[in-house]
C-alpha cells in the first residue's frame, strides 16, 4: 500500500493556508455531506459566506479570531489515487514551536503567499525552518489572485521577490503556482482566468513528487524491546533501505554485528521489510539492545560526540546550559561547546561577534554530546541529519548536522 505523502502547508497569518486545504478537500470529494453541512452552519452562525478554513480551524477560538493555533492534519486522496496528509501549521511568531513540530513530520511543503503582500517576516522564518529540516521539495502557492484580477504582472513581481529570498537561504522551489484558494482556481486544474500561466495546477504538482529517502542503506531506529510469549523483540521503524531475514547487521554506535533471525509484523513473520515500515526484529543475540540504537547495513554512518550544526533558536539559549539532544530515537545530554556565528532570521544578516543567542536567532555551533551519536548529512538521510534540543522536556531549538 502506498504511504501517505505528508505535506506541510506554511505561510504568513491570513495568507489562506487553511482555506487552501479546505477547498482542496472539497474539490477532491474528500468531505462527507455531514462535514459540509457543519461548515455551512458555522459560517452562517458567524454571519459569513461559506468558509473552507473552518474545516481545519477546529477550535471555537480559532473560528472567531480567524487564526490557526495548533497543527491540524487532514487526509485527502487525489483523483489520480495518491494519498496525502496536509499539515496545517500556525503562522504567528508566538506559535513557532507548533509550526516546527508540524513541519518535522513532512515530506514536502507548500508555502502560501498572499500575492498582495509577497515576502513578510514570518515567511522568511518558515523558509529557514524548511531548510533546516531538510525539506527541499517546496511548492510556492501565490494565493488570492482573485483580489488582483488574476494579473500576470503582479504574479511575476511576487514570484521574483520570493526567488530572491529563497535563493539566499538555498531553497529552490520546484513550482510557482498562482491560485485563488477561496474560489478554487489553480487547485485541481488550470484556471481559465489565468491563460498566461503555463505550469502545473497544484494537484498535478503534488503528484509530481517522488520520495527518495526510503531507498539506500539500511537504517532501523530501535524504539523499544518487548517480551512476547517468552520471545524478545526489538521494535522500531525502518527509516531507509530494507532488511532481510538471515543477513548480518551492525548495531550502532557500538558496531556489534548480529544476524537477523526473524522479521515480525502485525500479521505474522516476513522474509524482508523495507522503509518506511514499522516492524519487530528478533536477532541471534538480543542482549545489549536498547532504545536509541540504529541498526545498519551497507555503508556505515558517522559516529560523533562533537557535531558542527546549524541551529534555529526557539527561545534564548545560554551556552552554559545543559541540553538534551534528540535525533530519531536517540537521546543524549549535551552542551554548546563553541558558537561560530549568529544570524538574525528576520534580516538574514549576521549579528555582531559575541552576540547572545536570542529567540528566532540562527547559529552555527559545535555541540558536545556525552554519548556517541549516529549521524548522517541531511542531504543523504533527513531523519538522521536533523535534531532537536530540549531543556526540561521543552523543545528550545531545532538543528541540522553540517
Amino acid at each position: 500500500m502506498e504511504e501517505y505523502l505528508r505535506v506541510v502547508v506554511a505561510g504568513e497569518v491570513d495568507s489562506g493556508k487553511s482555506t487552501l486545504i479546505g477547498r482542496f478537500l472539497y474539490e477532491t470529494g474528500s468531505l462527507s455531506e455531514g462535514v459540509i453541512e457543519e461548515i455551512e452552519n458555522v459560517s452562517q452562525k458567524l454571519g459569513q459566506d461559506l468558509e473552507f478554513a473552518y474545516l481545519l480551524d477546529s477550535f471555537e477560538e480559532e473560528r472567531r479570531n480567524q487564526l490557526t493555533i495548533d497543527t491540524t492534519q487532514a487526509y485527502c486522496k487525489s483523483k489520480k489515487g495518491r494519498q496525502f496528509i496536509f499539515i496545517d501549521v500556525p503562522g504567528h511568531k508566538e506559535l513557532l514551536k507548533n509550526m516546527l513540530c508540524g513541519s518535522s513530520y513532512a515530506d514536502m511543503a507548500i508555502v502560501v503567499v498572499d500575492v498582495r503582500k509577497s515576502i513578510e517576516e514570518q515567511t522568511k522564518r518558515h523558509a529557514f525552518i524548511l531548510k533546516f529540516l531538510g525539506i527541499e521539495e517546496v511548492i510556492l502557492a501565490i494565493n488570492k489572485m482573485d483580489t488582483v484580477s488574476f494579473g500576470e504582472n503582479i504574479f511575476n513581481k511576487a514570484k521574483g521577490d520570493i526567488i530572491g529570498l529563497f535563493g539566499r537561504i538555498g531553497l529552490q522551489p520546484k513550482h510557482f503556482i498562482p491560485i485563488s484558494a477561496k474560489e478554487g482556481d489553480g487547485l485541481l486544474k488550470k484556471s481559465k482566468k489565468m491563460p498566461w500561466y503555463k505550469g502545473l495546477p497544484l494537484a498535478a504538482a503534488l503528484n509530481d513528487y517522488s520520495k527518495i529517502e526510503t531507498k539506500g542503506d539500511l537504517r532501523f531506529a530501535l524504539q523499544d524491546i518487548y517480551t512476547i510469549m517468552n520471545e524478545r523483540i526489538a521494535t522500531g521503524k525502518i527509516i531507509s533501505g530494507e532488511i532481510k531475514r538471515g543477513e548480518r547487521v551492525a548495531i550502532m554506535p557500538s558496531a556489534q554485528v548480529r544476524r537477523v533471525k526473524k522479521i515480525k509484523v502485525f500479521t505474522g513473520y516476513r522474509a524482508r521489510a523495507a522503509a518506511p515500515e514499522s516492524i519487530g526484529l528478533i536477532l541471534d543475540e538480543m542482549d545489549g539492545l536498547r532504545r536509541g540504537q540504529i541498526i545498519c547495513n551497507g555503508r556505515m554512518p558517522e559516529i560523533k560526540t562533537e557535531i558542527l550544526a546549524r541551529i534555529f533558536c526557539l527561545r534564548p539559549l545560554n551556552i552554559k546550559e545543559k541540553l538534551k539532544f534528540k535525533c530519531a530515537t536517540q537521546e543524549s545530554c549535551c552542551s554548546i561547546k563553541q558558537i561560530k556565528g549568529v544570524w538574525d532570521s528576520s534580516s538574514l544578516g549576521p549579528k555582531p561577534e559575541g552576540s547572545t543567542l536570542e529567540e528566532t536567532d540562527i547559529t552555527e555551533a559545535i555541540i558536545a554530546s556525552e554519548s556517541p551519536l549516529v549521524i548522517e548529512s541531511p542531504e543523504r538521510l533527513n531523519s538522521l541529519g536533523r535534531f532537536v534540543l530540549k531543556v526540561n522536556r521543552e523543545i528550545c531549538a531545532v538543528g541540522i548536522n553540517l
